[in-house]
């Protein structure tokens, strides 16, 4: 009597390959979003190479990078510290480097993230769902301070045009309901009722979960306070970190103010979940959003700019891979 044949091989086959084909298509989007930015800004490039470069300039803005990623990780310090959950600072840089060196490979801008979480967790022991709701409350907060930092820029900015205006109006409305909602919260507490947020269809355990913890702002002003404070200080630091590099590159270049009302909404659009890092989706933002201002000085490429940023950002991710593989606090500082 024959046996029906193994099936096994047929499965490791399909498993291998699904294995595989998920990282060969991100690493393809990658490819294919930076080569189509080099052939988008290929006739800036001429120029680019042979002008002079004010290397200090480049210098203080990889500062102010380093610096505004640094204040992330100590944020969300701050949060999981909120939550119960004991981790000190140096592992909290840790982590926070691993989570920025998967950003650059994972959709959007955010992904890695959900890398840091679960690395986390995994050291948490009895409190593994706090420490993943702590990634979520630390992207909200900052994009709660992204958004407005991009209203306050839009204010001081000398004119705008009318999508810059309506962008404004945006970042103005939602800026007033997050910190609205954080006062409500750090007012009333528990006493907010959230068991109706789970029958929400899709996404209803997830919002319940981040609303729970965001009781953590519960009767805690100071907390509230540092965290929106640090979320304000990492998206100056990276308007800054463009500006700078705009004064390093040209001659001529838009005003701090122009920079204000013109980056934080392209750092704003590089969250959504399109191209493993944000790669295209943060340079287009910056490009699209420059040529909204009332005037660009001649010479200047606004992708030129957004491309060094990405240099710079990419710096970074590679000061973290070796921080985290060197292993250093892994042991001295467990959470």
């Amino acid at each position: 009597m024959s046996s029906a044949p193994p099936r096994e091989p047929f499965a490791t086959k399909h498993a291998v390959g699904r294995k595989w084909f998920w990282p060969s298509l991100k690493i393809a989007i990658l490819g294919l979003s930076v080569l189509w930015i080099v052939l988008q800004s290929r006739k800036d490039w001429h120029g680019f190479i042979e002008q002079e470069k004010n290397w200090s300039y480049l210098g203080l803005a990889f500062f102010f990078v380093l610096t505004a990623h640094l204040i992330s990780y100590w944020r969300w310090q701050l949060l999981v510290n909120g939550l119960g959950v004991p981790i000190s600072t140096v592992s909290a840089v840790r982590l926070g480097f691993l989570g920025t060196l998967l950003n650059q490979v994972s959709i959007g801008s955010v992904g890695g993230d959900l890398f840091k979480a679960i690395e986390a967790a995994q050291r948490a022991k009895d409190k593994k769902t706090e420490v993943v709701a702590s990634v979520l409350v630390d992207r909200a907060v900052g994009l709660l301070g992204l958004l407005m930092v991009a209203s306050g820029g839009m204010v001081i900015a000398p004119s705008l045009s009318p999508r810059l205006s309506a962008i404004q109006w945006i970042a103005l409305v939602l800026s007033g309901l997050g910190l609205g909602i954080l006062t409500l919260v750090g007012i009333f507490g528990a006493r907010i009722p959230l068991h109706w947020l789970r029958r929400i269809p899709g996404a209803g355990h997830t919002i319940y979960r981040l609303a729970k913890a965001c009781m953590m702002f519960h009767g805690r002003p100071r907390l509230i306070v540092e965290v929106i404070g640090s979320s304000l200080l990492v998206h100056i630091c990276f308007t800054l970190a463009c500006f700078l590099i705009s004064n390093a590159l040209f001659s001529k270049a838009p005003t701090a103010a122009e920079h204000f009302a013109a980056i934080p909404p392209a750092m704003a659009a590089a969250t959504l979940p399109i191209t493993p890092g944000g790669v295209g989706v943060l340079e287009i933002a910056i490009a699209g959003l420059f040529r909204e201002l009332p005037s660009l000085p001649d010479g200047y490429s606004p992708w030129i700019m957004a491309t060094t940023l990405r240099l710079l950002l990419i710096c970074v991710s590679l000061i973290g891979a070796v921080y985290y593989f060197s292993g250093f606090g892994n042991r001295s500082a467990p959470m």
